[in-house]
């Protein structure tokens, strides 16, 4: 069967705009862009070599000899504190090279030498004021005493570290970060740091995440350090004043710290110690709770990524890092997804959970998905369940029909393919927008076993028009309990390879090839009346973009009332499975070819865009659930 729908208007485009629409560049912003990254390059090539490395002109011009920006150079390396510009980010993804030979003479220990883990602890000058703690740690502890500027007299009970930063001939920023740099190599399981002078320490070595417990000192110290108080206050995992006095004297000069976890009064060493142990313990419970639960959902961290070094993936070692990563970001108070994160646990959005959990997350730098199991694992928008692959096919019940919506027609055959490793055969309603494309379709279908239907449309809406608009009738008019939406996605343009890797990836999840994932959606579908919406589970942790004007008024519109939030869970690449009655809120706006952007149209913030990333708010205004499906190891990037 083929029909042709009600055409647009002359050019596909009407004097009503409904949606907002984001404005086309024109010819000349095209050519000014082009040409701008034509000079970009061959400017580029002058100021960088073929490796990516600045020439030397331009190292000398920018930074010094430990590859640090200089003063006031800043904003020309960096586009956020920490986040250096696209030409320099892999050379200085390397500028930790340069600290080691700085301080590799020192005789810092092995990492857990003698059985023992290690503690640190930093002093300025006089070690005498730490002796008494020094051995208290040492009955449990390997203590490395690290002693800045003072004589190399050795403390009983401690590996004595020492060295003169005064007379250093780098930077003492720079030493100390060389320092902590080497001390987190040693793994200690926390470290101490006495007074404030060292407090520039103390924020090195939380950076390096060695959780630091920093001794306040007394209040007549305060005078004067200011800028020191508050960095401790700030950075350190946990202050120790002596006394309630100094803890009230500290406050009283900076108030905005009083909420802040473990101020804590401990003049005992062995008190100190005490706290010391339940910081450093943090980290390691975190990764210990994360990988004794549901261990088989960690999968997405045992998937190669082009950076990876040769050879398997350690998924407690990289689970690790990423728990040390977004403990330093939320030290430094940096953008949780610059760079982008991924998923780590199936059926789990950390992101949301952070968002919605920002004192644990953000300022006692929880570990998202760790905080959320400690919690008992509470359900709340950042969770769904997940279907995984059938133990065999197995035909459903339901009444199904799919819809392919195919600008590539040569893409069909791959769809009919893996359609065949499942039992069920639902109805196809295919679309595409000539006649002769119709004729092909139609002779690639015809041993299908099962209904099909062919519609031509216009080349107008992408896969979006032609499944809510053309096929208005077919999801109103009762004849099915499922639909399926997928099309033959390709990517043109400077971005094409990603194209067959991301179809690849929604068509093996959604439909099937090496399982029969088509008959597991229906299945979990079946089974469970109130699941409205499926769709593959992407590793990509995503937010709203540029799609937030035209969500706003799809929104309103549909009078969906849910929070919008930062971060969006939502069908990547838009290809699901879906009831029609849970797409009641988007029918019932009626929309029109004239709705839709002619082409080209940009990369996002379409009505097309927006309805992608609503399409779960939908679902549950009209009263159903979202699942997610996920074959496991599988990725598009």
């Amino acid at each position: 069967m083929t029909t042709t729908p009600e055409q647009p208007v002359a050019g596909g485009v009407s004097p009503r705009r409904r949606y907002f629409e984001p404005k086309r560049r024109s010819k000349l912003r095209r050519w000014i862009t082009g040409t701008s990254q034509k000079t970009g390059r061959s400017v580029g090539r002058l100021l960088f070599d073929t490796e990516g490395r600045p020439r030397p002109w331009l190292r000398t011009l920018l930074f010094d000899a430990y590859q640090r920006p200089r003063p006031g150079l800043e904003g020309v390396v960096f586009k956020e504190p920490g986040r250096p510009r696209r030409p320099f980010a892999d050379w200085l993804s390397h500028a930790d090279d340069t600290l080691a030979p700085l301080v590799a003479h020192l005789p810092f220990p092995s990492p857990d030498e003698g059985g023992r883990r290690a503690v640190l602890v930093v002093v300025a000058g006089d070690a005498a004021p730490v002796e008494e703690l020094v051995r208290t740690l040492a009955l449990q502890h390997t203590v490395v005493l690290l002693r800045l500027d003072g004589r190399p007299e050795s403390v009983a009970g401690a590996v004595l570290v020492s060295i003169d930063v005064a007379a250093s001939r780098a930077p003492r920023p720079v030493l100390l970060d060389a320092l902590a740099r080497r001390a987190a190599a040693c793994r200690p399981l926390f470290a101490v740091t006495a007074g404030l002078d060292v407090a520039d320490a103390a924020d090195l070595l939380e950076q390096r995440n060695v959780p630091v417990v920093a001794l306040a000192g007394s209040p007549e110290s305060y005078a004067g350090r200011h800028e020191a108080l508050e960095r401790v206050l700030d950075r350190a995992g946990a202050v120790a004043f002596r006394s309630e006095v100094a803890r009230s004297a500290a406050l009283a000069l900076l108030p905005r710290f009083a909420g802040r976890r473990r101020l804590v009064v401990a003049s005992a060493p062995e008190e100190v110690a005490a706290i010391g142990r339940e910081i450093g313990a943090e980290l390691d419970n975190e990764l210990a709770l994360v990988l004794a639960t549901g261990p088989e959902r960690l999968e997405m961290l045992a998937i190669v990524r082009e950076d990876d070094p040769a050879g398997e993936i350690d998924i407690p070692a990289r689970l690790a890092t990423l728990i040390a990563n977004w403990r330093r970001k939320a030290l430094l108070r940096r953008h949780p997804n610059r760079p982008p994160l991924r998923r780590p646990f199936s059926g789990f959005h950390p992101l949301i959970y952070a968002e919605h959990h920002p004192v644990a997350c953000f300022d006692g730098r929880r570990y998202p998905l760790s905080h959320w199991i400690e919690r008992g694992r509470p359900d709340g928008p950042w969770t769904m369940p997940v279907i995984g692959p059938p133990a065999a096919p197995v035909a459903s019940g339901l009444r199904t029909a799919l819809h392919g919506h195919f600008f590539y027609t040569d893409l069909l055959p791959e769809l009919l393919q893996r359609l065949s490793a499942n039992a069920s055969r639902p109805d196809l309603f295919l679309t595409t927008d000539t006649a002769a494309k119709v004729e092909e379709l139609r002779a690639m279908t015809a041993d299908y076993p099962a209904r099909v239907r062919i519609d031509i449309v216009p080349n107008i809406g992408r896969d979006v028009g032609p499944f809510l608009t053309a096929l208005r009738d077919a999801l109103t008019g009762g004849g099915y309990d499922v639909f399926l939406h997928v099309h033959g996605k390709k990517t043109k343009g400077r971005r094409r390879a990603i194209g067959d890797p991301w179809r690849n990836f929604l068509w093996e999840n959604l439909i099937g090839g090496e399982h029969a994932m088509l008959d597991a959606v229906l299945a979990h579908m079946a089974a469970h009346p109130g699941v409205g919406l499926v769709f593959p589970e992407d590793t990509h942790l995503l937010d709203w973009a540029r799609n937030a004007r035209v969500a706003e008024e799809l929104r309103r519109d549909m009078g969906l009332t849910e929070p919008m939030g930062t971060y969006v869970d939502f069908p990547v690449g838009n290809m699901f499975a879906v009831r029609p009655a849970a797409l009641a809120p988007v029918l019932a706006l009626g929309l029109d070819w004239q709705d839709y952007p002619a082409e080209p149209i940009p990369d996002d913030g379409t009505v097309m865009h927006g309805l992608e990333r609503l399409l779960p708010m939908v679902v549950r205004k009209a009263g159903f659930g979202v699942a997610a499906v996920r074959v496991p190891g599988a990725d598009w990037d």
